[in-house]
């Protein structure tokens, strides 16, 4: 059984390695929203990038993913703001995704010429994905694009990967992340789009991108998301990392997968944001 004060605090000591240099944070409050600025020392362009983090709607926060933000925004070279949503079960679905539609929003109000991306990582990847969705039912503003990374976003948890890297996945587990389901959807169907992005209809979606590792349980997931973008006509890039764990950029940052997965996320980013959508 999860214990949500050991895991939490446990958590948080997870990403130990070094923030990247000259980047500077800065601490923020949107839309009754805490989050956190990420600001390198020369950006490349106005745009900006939103992050949501990883920790199966149960963990994390700002301080967890610092240092794998910083190392994202020393190779975007834009602004990233990391949104602190709430976490289940104290605050269950579907207030994360209401957190991070209400930061959206504000950022629209007060720039509607504003030009943004979406990053997110696991949980953060559901996360990223319902929130456009509710952006889209709210015919809100939309993102340049997106970026997914181990994205956890089928939560009834019958995919075929669970089985076959059951024993190569040492960093998550089915039982643990039934557990979390059941704290975060708070007796939801679990197959609902917003719970479940992977049944949601993306229509008009800018371009995403999917890094996934072979030895995640959650692979499938990863080809399941890709598979219905296709279907929903966005323009979709899955890459595959070889014998890579869950958010392996999250553990190391210096190896040659996360590096090369940087290296992806900046490419893509480069070329997609150069113009404004508009979720309708």
């Amino acid at each position: 059984m999860i214990n949500l004060q050991e895991g939490r605090a446990g958590f948080e000591t997870i990403n130990t390695y070094p923030a990247a240099g000259h980047i500077t944070r800065k601490n923020t409050t949107i839309a009754g929203v805490p989050g956190a600025w990420f600001l390198p020392e020369h950006p490349v362009s106005d745009d900006i990038v939103i992050y949501i983090h990883g920790g199966a709607f149960i963990f994390g926060s700002i301080d967890s993913h610092a240092s794998l933000v910083s190392h994202i925004t020393h190779h975007l070279k834009r602004k990233v703001l990391v949104i602190d949503y709430r976490l289940a079960p104290e605050h269950p679905f579907p207030a994360g995704i209401n957190d991070c539609v209400a930061v959206i929003q504000a950022l629209y109000q007060e720039d509607p010429g504003i030009r943004f991306g979406i990053i997110g990582d696991s949980a953060g990847g559901n996360l990223a994905m319902a929130t456009q969705l509710k952006l889209k039912e709210k015919r809100g503003p939309g993102a340049q694009y997106t970026v997914v990374i181990s994205p956890w976003v089928n939560l009834e948890c019958n995919t075929q990967s669970y089985d076959r890297n059951k024993t190569q996945d040492t960093v998550l587990a089915r039982p643990y992340l039934v557990e979390a389901v059941a704290l975060y959807a708070a007796g939801q169907p679990a197959n609902m789009p917003m719970l479940s992005p992977v049944h949601g209809d993306f229509s008009g979606l800018a371009p995403v991108l999917i890094l996934c590792g072979t030895h995640e349980i959650l692979e499938d997931d990863s080809k399941q998301l890709h598979q219905q973008l296709q279907n929903c006509g966005v323009e979709t890039v899955l890459h595959l990392f070889n014998n890579q764990l869950h958010v392996w950029p999250f553990m190391e940052i210096d190896t040659e997968a996360s590096q090369l997965a940087l290296d992806h996320i900046t490419g893509f980013v480069n070329k997609h944001a150069e113009t404004t959508t508009k979720v309708s």
